[in-house]
């Protein structure tokens, strides 16, 4: 029987023994040591991120202008990229012909329309032939020849076959000094470049970013994804709808005022038709007034000529005055504007961020002041308000309803419109694009050094 009471107690603190080891993890004490090596393995990824943050803000600053005209492609070209993706069924194709079919023929238009008004500009301000040198500073840099070598340059120009008779070393010393003015144009044509690759990958991965965003860092519903929201489709209609709509209006009244030409007499002919016209476009983001501030004194202008010559010259400064109206204010506030901006964010702010963007920036703050007026005006109307007061935030508009975008109101993707090249978001985080995995979900994949 004594045998049998050992073995019974033995068998007995072999079972307790057991079930101490197989007790749940959460009533064992955790080691302070793991605690603290996982803290500073958190600390120092951090650290690292912090510094590629730093990296990445450098590289932003250094090349701010070429990734503002980048947004500025970009968002001036979805619209046509989401028509054509519809048809071609491709992001990458899509993108290519957007960029080569409709961004390239735009600007080389408005190149030539710039390179015609500083013709004007020129002409007004007497600037003869032989200051093409200064015409051409603000876009290579002509400073770097010396003046002997702007002279010559100055000279090639007026008269291309005195090449000839100028000595081969004076030759020499102008293609030397003229290598860093090839250097300043090889410059523009890589940004150029580096502006079409940026459009060319936001048009293509754009919807893989916005579903990154929506399961990573703002989820629908959330404060953040209505601030993103709004503000891209802001950004829509600014460089869209404005941009497009000012180039419709320049092209409309090139037309008129060349149309006049054509008609009336030399005498009473619009003098500088091409600035005056782009003058027009741009004055047509004026509320209420639109084009009145440019067409309105060159009628008066043109009456005036008109009395000099005869009263029945006045029937052609008139018709001017009639045309302009019809084509120029009441075609654009009645049809074009709302069809092409539709809803706007505030004429007014626009207006001054298209002057003193390129006044405080230089040539990309054409682009640059209005990006970052969307960005605070949107955070005024959703943020502001409720961190004034202390109340808790929400998606919702709580200042200025009027002055932009609702968050409701931004675009999203099409449905089938999925990208197809590197699969879907959901590949890496097991979620689907439209609803991300709630936060406690253990599905998730943990942080293999916690």
């Amino acid at each position: 029987m004594l045998r049998t009471w050992r073995r019974t107690t033995r068998a007995g603190a072999t079972a307790i023994r057991t079930h101490r080891s197989a007790a749940p993890t959460g009533l064992v004490s955790v080691d302070p040591t793991n605690l603290v090596d996982r803290e500073r393995n958190r600390i120092a990824w951090w650290l690292y991120l912090a510094g590629l943050g730093a990296g990445v803000a450098f590289l932003g600053y250094s090349f701010v202008g070429t990734f503002a005209l980048g947004t500025f492609v970009y968002y001036a070209a979805r619209p046509i990229f989401r028509r054509l993706r519809s048809r071609l069924g491709r992001d990458d194709l899509a993108a290519g012909a957007t960029l080569l079919g409709f961004v390239v023929p735009v600007l080389a238009i408005v190149v030539y329309v710039l390179a015609q008004s500083l013709r004007d500009v020129a002409s007004l301000a007497g600037t003869a032939p032989d200051q093409y040198a200064q015409l051409l500073a603000p876009f290579v840099d002509v400073a770097a020849l010396t003046e002997g070598q702007q002279d010559l340059l100055t000279s090639l120009l007026n008269r291309p076959g005195a090449v000839e008779s100028v000595p081969v070393d004076r030759v020499r010393s102008l293609l030397t000094g003229g290598l860093s003015v090839v250097g300043t144009v090889f410059g523009v044509f890589v940004h150029v470049s580096l502006t079409f690759g940026f459009a060319f990958f936001l048009l293509r991965d754009g919807d893989r970013i916005a579903a990154w965003f929506r399961n990573n860092v703002a989820g629908e519903g959330t404060t953040g994804h209505a601030y993103a929201t709004a503000v891209d489709d802001d950004l829509e209609s600014v460089f869209f709808g404005n941009v497009l709509f000012v180039f419709v209006m320049a092209v409309l009244a090139a037309v008129v005022y060349y149309g006049f030409n054509l008609l009336a007499p030399p005498a009473l002919s619009i003098p500088f038709a091409v600035l005056l016209a782009l003058l027009t476009g741009v004055a047509s983001l004026i509320p209420l007034v639109v084009s009145k501030v440019v067409y309105v004194p060159l009628v008066a202008y043109l009456a005036s000529v008109a009395l000099g010559t005869g009263g029945v010259a006045l029937v052609y400064p008139l018709g001017l005055l009639v045309v302009s109206f019809l084509v120029l204010d009441i075609l654009p506030q009645t049809f074009l504007q709302p069809y092409i901006s539709g809803r706007q964010i505030h004429t007014g702010l626009m207006m001054f961020a298209y002057i003193l963007g390129p006044l405080l920036f230089g040539w990309y703050g054409f682009f640059l002041l209005p990006i970052f007026v969307v960005l605070v005006l949107q955070a005024v109307r959703i943020v502001l308000t409720s961190l004034l007061h202390g109340d808790r935030l929400t998606p919702e508009v709580e200042a200025a309803p009027t002055m932009g975008g609702e968050p409701s109101e931004a675009d999203t993707p099409d449905e089938g419109d999925a990208p197809e090249a590197g699969g879907e978001p959901s590949d890496r985080d097991g979620s689907d694009g439209d609803h991300p995995r709630p936060a406690g979900d253990s599905s998730r994949a943990t942080d293999g050094d916690e």
